[in-house]
């Protein structure tokens, strides 16, 4: 699963349990967020294992190549309406069992006034 500011990549039909599963899917709606539902496949090709960054004035979503490959069409188009799509061919790792986010580590820590500290 991937969560970005305005859209989310989940996989409802891997949730066994139907109530969960209605639980999961109605708390996402809720958020406001456009709700991207991925098939097994693509689960099995990555496209779950994106993460949202924030570039310099403008989000980005950084995922594997493959993962990308994986996406309809529309599913592209939908995340494109929020974010530029950074795909990154990263092999050994998903030989591995991991991708894109298992790379990277985010950083949510308020911001420090370099100048204010110093004094």
């Amino acid at each position: 699963m991937c969560v970005g500011t305005d859209f989310c990549l989940v996989g409802l039909d891997t949730i066994r349990d139907p109530v969960r599963c209605a639980e999961i899917a109605e708390r996402l709606a809720g958020t406001g967020r456009a709700m991207i539902d991925l098939s097994h496949a693509q689960i099995g090709e990555f496209a779950g294992n994106a993460i949202e960054l924030q570039g310099r004035g403008a989000r980005i979503v950084a995922m594997s190549a493959r993962a990308l490959k994986a996406l309809q069409p529309q599913q592209v188009a939908t995340l494109e309406r929020f974010a530029t799509i950074l795909p990154l061919e990263v092999p050994t790792i998903e030989l591995a069992g991991g991708s894109v986010r298992c790379m990277l580590a985010g950083i949510h820590l308020a911001a420090r006034n370099l100048a204010q500290n110093a004094a």
